[in-house]
């Protein structure tokens, strides 16, 4: 008899796990976007984690990174893990223009595609949580990277909608270094095209410009000495028939134009003002990709927590400081 309830107990919950990671979808229909033009039959790709409690209370939603899709969150949730499943509803979002949700890649209409920007991105998952998933208010939304400015734009559009909000590896502006990075990764794209490139060998060239910046120097040669090179050299050959150079192009295009305070006279103060969720931003000090600074001055601006780590993990030191981070933030979830 044991046997059997422990056999039915391990089935219940590989189906619950199952159940958590499938690939969903939500038809919003067509979305207008910040340009006036409209993204016809737009759909939202999503996964959910854990489970809604009957207030409907606990919704964290988590949009994904540049370039990622939401399976590839799955490995920070989890009693352990970044965010506890066992407390929360965890609603992960394929961000516009991940090859996943609506895309250059799956976009069937004739029509070429329309450049989006993060604000649209943050639309169209107001769109999906309210209209779809019928959850009226989000308990906090977490990002990194460019999830980070999705948390910071969905903060300022909709400040009555979520409790809490945790942008990591994050930036509410991007500057004039950014600006110059992903001018460089877009000219690897126009130009490969241009020539007539393989689209294999466009996507490389813009693995190695991620590869560069991503950690510091200290890090990659620690991590990756020369007798190791070739491990690093692997990462350039990843390619994905989802995430195209025209996938690049489109978020790329959407990061260039990130600035939560074009409406409020590009002023920090101004912007904090209109937030009404609870802050906690962390932060890499020795980040090459986002720059930390603009992170830091909001922080300042809007009197919210912030956590600056100080590690040589450059744009992925929230991975090398999981505990710490994992830590501060069921902290500040805690807190009344």
């Amino acid at each position: 008899m044991r046997r059997k309830l422990f056999l039915l107990f391990i089935f219940i919950f590989l189906q619950q796990v199952f159940a958590e990671s499938v690939q969903q979808f939500g038809n919003i229909g067509d979305l207008k976007l910040q340009s006036g033009k409209i993204l016809r039959d737009c759909q939202i790709g999503y996964r959910t984690f854990g489970s809604l409690n009957t207030e409907r209370s606990n919704a964290i939603l988590y949009p994904t990174w540049f370039a990622g899709v939401s399976k590839d969150v799955i490995g920070l949730l989890g009693a352990d893990k970044l965010i506890d499943t066992t407390r929360y509803f965890i609603i992960v979002v394929d961000a516009l223009g991940n090859g996943v949700s609506t895309s250059p890649t799956n976009y069937t209409h004739e029509i070429p595609f329309p450049e989006i920007t993060i604000r649209d991105m943050v639309e169209s998952e107001y769109i999906l949580i309210k209209k779809i998933l019928k959850i009226n208010h989000l308990f906090a939304i977490i990002g990194g990277s460019m999830g980070s400015m999705q948390a910071f734009e969905f903060a300022v559009a909709y400040p009555d909608f979520m409790d809490k909000a945790i942008p990591y590896s994050a930036s509410p502006k991007i500057t004039s270094n950014e600006k110059i990075i992903f001018s460089l990764m877009k000219e690897i794209i126009t130009s490969g095209k241009k020539n007539g490139e393989d689209e294999n060998e466009i996507v490389k060239k813009l693995n190695i410009v991620i590869q560069l910046l991503a950690r510091t120097p200290a890090n990659i040669n620690r991590n990756y000495p020369t007798d190791k090179f070739s491990e690093i050299e692997k990462k350039f050959e990843r390619t994905s028939p989802i995430f195209t150079s025209a996938c690049y192009l489109t978020q790329l295009d959407a990061m260039f134009g990130h600035d939560i305070t074009r409406n409020f006279n590009s002023l920090f103060e101004e912007a904090a003002k209109q937030i009404k969720a609870k802050l906690f931003i962390i932060v890499s000090e020795s980040d090459l990709l986002l720059n930390p600074q603009p992170a830091k001055d909001f922080a300042a601006s809007s009197k919210a927590k912030i956590l600056v780590l100080k590690n040589d993990c450059g744009h992925l030191a929230v991975g090398c400081e999981m505990d710490l981070c994992r830590s501060e933030i069921q902290k500040f979830l805690d807190e009344k």
